[in-house]
């Protein structure tokens, strides 16, 4: 299919079920979210953690909104009280890891790891200190890094000044995290940590509120999906929004496909089929 026919298509799809865009598309706001009780609430959480400073951690099933409340984290934050870096680089060594801290803290990341460690400190010491700023390290896919990189998060988290602590870290993975921490070995990191926020997945009430919200932020007027088709998509997501979104949005166009006055059960069990 041609990027002009798929074009068409969406538009002819949304023109029948009076909607201004794609429901479940990325074109949604991320800040639009917010009504979702449990996307609210894990943001207060992250938002204080903000405050107390520490080790956070943010754990939730691949596909929970994790990324979501990551943006909407970062987007709230008031630019002169926080500066957020962000790292994605979690299978990489103890030194690499330095590396990736340092260039994103627009530092020069090459060097052996002792003087990578004393530029970083330096930095956040006059970030925090000099500047006012407090620096968030926020680090994603923290489920598979190593535990010598675990090992040195401690290390970070002991820059202070005058008992201030100097940089906070929020480590966002997914629920395996959580039993690495708990080894032995990584007591005294646990010890350190001063907020941790599930991300768990929706009940079917909230998969229902969820697709009702998703439609009336594109402009819908009414609700697009039965009950039945509500408790089918819910049971084959889980409750997981990514796959909530991937089930809501075939089916939707199942329906149109039919001429379908809203989506029923039956394109859910159809779109299974088809995979």
């Amino acid at each position: 299919m041609s990027e002009t026919v798929f074009h068409n298509s969406l538009q002819e799809m949304l023109s029948y079920f009076s909607l201004q865009k794609d429901p479940f598309g990325r074109d949604i706001e991320t800040s639009q979210l917010l009504h979702l009780p449990l996307i609210n609430e894990a943001l207060v959480n992250l938002e204080f953690f903000c405050e107390r400073r520490g080790i956070g951690i943010l754990t939730g099933k691949s596909g929970s909104g994790k990324s979501c409340l990551l943006r909407l984290l970062v987007s709230g934050l008031p630019a002169g009280m926080f500066r957020p870096v962000y790292l994605c680089h979690s299978s990489v060594s103890v030194g690499e890891f330095y590396g990736h801290v340092a260039t994103a803290f627009n530092l020069p990341s090459r060097g052996r790891k002792a003087s990578l460690f004393r530029s970083i400190k330096e930095y956040v010491y006059q970030l925090q200190h000099t500047e006012k700023i407090h620096p968030l390290l926020i680090i994603d896919e923290a489920h598979v890094l190593s535990n010598d990189i675990l090992m040195e998060l401690r290390q970070l988290l002991n820059f202070q000044y005058d008992s201030e602590t100097c940089l906070s870290i929020l480590l966002c993975g997914q629920d395996e995290i959580l039993s690495r921490l708990r080894l032995s070995i990584h007591e005294p990191l646990t010890n350190s940590i001063t907020t941790t926020v599930t991300m768990k997945p929706l009940s079917q009430e909230e998969t229902g509120s969820y697709l009702e919200e998703r439609v009336k932020l594109a402009g819908g007027q009414r609700n697009l999906f039965s009950p039945q088709a509500i408790r089918a998509i819910h049971n084959t997501s889980h409750g997981v929004m990514r796959l909530i979104n991937g089930i809501a949005s075939g089916s939707l166009t199942k329906a149109w496909r039919i001429q379908a006055p809203m989506v029923e059960s039956e394109q859910i069990t159809s779109l299974i089929s088809d995979k």
